[in-house]
Formats: C-alpha cells, sequence, structure tokens
C-alpha cells in the first residue's frame, strides 16, 4: 500500500499539475491536500488562498474568478466560512458547482453554556462555528464524502480515488488516537483552552476542554481597560493555567495578562491550519497543536 505524508503546498494562486485535465479550484490549503491525496495527479489542481492570507478577511481575485469559471468543480470549507459563497455562485457557469467540504460534518455551535466567555458572549450565541479541521474524527468524515464526489468527476478512477480515501480516512483515524493519548495526561480541571477567538469549538468537544476565547490577544488595538480587567478576574477565577495565543499575538496584552495572574503563555496555536516553512500539513500542525497543549497544561517533571 503506497503511503504518504499530509502535506501543503504554500505557493498562492499556482496551478500544481499539468493541463488537460480536470480542473478543480480549491479554497483551504486543507482543502489541497486533501484533493491532491485523493486524486494522485488526476485533476488539475488550482489553490487560490494567498500565503499569509486571513481566512476571515478574503474574497477569490479577479485573476481567481477567471481560473474558477473554467473549473468543473469549486472546493470550500463551508459552514459561513467564506461569506462570498452566495456572490461567487452567482457568478460562475452553471456548469460549475460548489462542494463544501464540511457541509456533512455535524456543527458545533458557538455556545455560552458551554463556554467561557471574558466579555460579551451574546455576540457569538447560537453562531455556527466553521473551524472543523480541528477534530481530525470531522476532517476523515470529509474526506469520504469529498472522494464521493471526486469519483463523479473522474469515473474512470473511481477504484483508486475509492483506496486512496480510505488509507487517509485510516491516517485520520489514527491521528485521532494519539491525540487521545497525548492530552490523556493534561487533568480534567486543567482542560481550559484560552485563545484568541472561538476557533477551537470542535477540539474542545472532542478532547473534552473548555474553550475560553479572550478578546484582544490576536488584535493590534488595544481593548478596554474594564475589559482587560474583567479578562484578568475571569482567569484568576477559573484558575487557568495557561494561555495560548495564535500566530498573530498581540505581545503587549499577552504580558499584561501574564504580568497581572502569573499565568503561563503557551506557545502560539495554530487556528486557521494555515502552515509555514518549519510546520507544514495537516498532521503536523494538528501534532504541534496538541504538543504544545500538553507541554503548558500536562503535570510538570517534579509533579
Amino acid at each position: 500500500m503506497k503511503k504518504y505524508l499530509f502535506i501543503f503546498l504554500v505557493t498562492c494562486s499556482v496551478v500544481l499539475s499539468a493541463a488537460e485535465k480536470p480542473l478543480v479550484v480549491t479554497l483551504h490549503p486543507l482543502l489541497t491536500e486533501m484533493v491532491l491525496r485523493l486524486t494522485d495527479g488526476e485533476v488539475e489542481v488550482f489553490s487560490v488562498f494567498p500565503v499569509g492570507g486571513d481566512l476571515h478577511e478574503f474574497e477569490p481575485s479577479p485573476g481567481d474568478m477567471v481560473k474558477m469559471q473554467e473549473a468543473v468543480m469549486v472546493i470550500a470549507m463551508g459552514k459561513h466560512l467564506e461569506s462570498y459563497l452566495d456572490r461567487l455562485q452567482e457568478n460562475l457557469p452553471e456548469s460549475v458547482s460548489i462542494y463544501e467540504a464540511g457541509r456533512l460534518v455535524p456543527s458545533v455551535k458557538i455556545d455560552p453554556a458551554n463556554a467561557i466567555f471574558a466579555c460579551c458572549p451574546a455576540h457569538s450565541h447560537g453562531s455556527i462555528d466553521p473551524h472543523w479541521w480541528h477534530s481530525p474524527l470531522a476532517v476523515r468524515r470529509a474526506v469520504r464524502y469529498l472522494g464521493r464526489e471526486l469519483e463523479k468527476i473522474l469515473p474512470e478512477h473511481k477504484a483508486e480515488i475509492r483506496e486512496r480515501t480510505g488509507e487517509v480516512m485510516a491516517e485520520l483515524k489514527d491521528l485521532n488516537e494519539w491525540a487521545v493519548k497525548e492530552l490523556a495526561v493534561i487533568p480534567k480541571q486543567d482542560r481550559k483552552l484560552v485563545t484568541a477567538h472561538a476557533a477551537f469549538g470542535y477540539f474542545c468537544v472532542e478532547y473534552n476542554f473548555q474553550a475560553i476565547p479572550v478578546k484582544g490577544i490576536n488584535d493590534e488595538r488595544n481593548p478596554s481597560p474594564s475589559y482587560l480587567a474583567e479578562t484578568i478576574d475571569t482567569l484568576k477565577r477559573e484558575n487557568i493555567k495557561a494561555v495560548f495565543p495564535e500566530t498573530k499575538a498581540n505581545d503587549a496584552i499577552l504580558k499584561s495578562l501574564n504580568e497581572a495572574t502569573g499565568i503561563r503563555l503557551g506557545q502560539s496555536l495554530y487556528a486557521d491550519f494555515i502552515g509555514n516553512a518549519d510546520v507544514n500539513g495537516y498532521a503536523n500542525l494538528f501534532k504541534y497543536n496538541v504538543n504544545n497543549l500538553v507541554k503548558a497544561l500536562g503535570p510538570s517533571p517534579s509533579e
């Protein structure tokens, strides 16, 4: 059985395989990775998401639109992550379908009843968390159904796609089992995940953590003194062991929280799963996050 590594291509708006094959356009590096794995060069893959881009602010360029009009399928993450999808569909030929990879993944809602919010929980109440890829089992489900969609555009390669889909699903099952084992060392009372925004809902549900998003960690603008004071009170009251910034962290806020509470600053986490030269590929990014959580929240060597 052929073995693969999960690899993200970090080029932006670049054709990833030869022409004269069915064209598939992807809107997130994880989707690029999955399509490449499942098709093994049998389609042309065009990734539109730019290196260092912001998932929540990105919209396709005119050049991207031209390429998508030539595609047989555009693959999105779904769950309202890409706010432009309705407008995109209106500007594509009827022959081009948009497939939302997360559509059949059970949704997790941002619910104050299941999370501690340092401030203003009402604005997020009932919203669907679009970050479903923080659960390998959710990705496994998405891969299963994505494979079926790719079989429709490559019927002559159905058997091969079905085999590759099974291989990737098996790897994701193993990744989840690895995470369960690694995270088992973190005591129940310390399974509180303090991050910049509500991006880890699926992870928290899957691995029995409590989500605590803190406004301002990744924002260049400083929150108000009253908000910061309320945040500090919440973190102290909940006996938080560590705070986890993301890759674009507000150092001033982190320093204030650390000085006021003595709470440990964990390594930055990948919330949107956009890799870099040092950490790339879904499995590597997921393991990076888990390892950092265990390092900060697990027992110290003296315990």
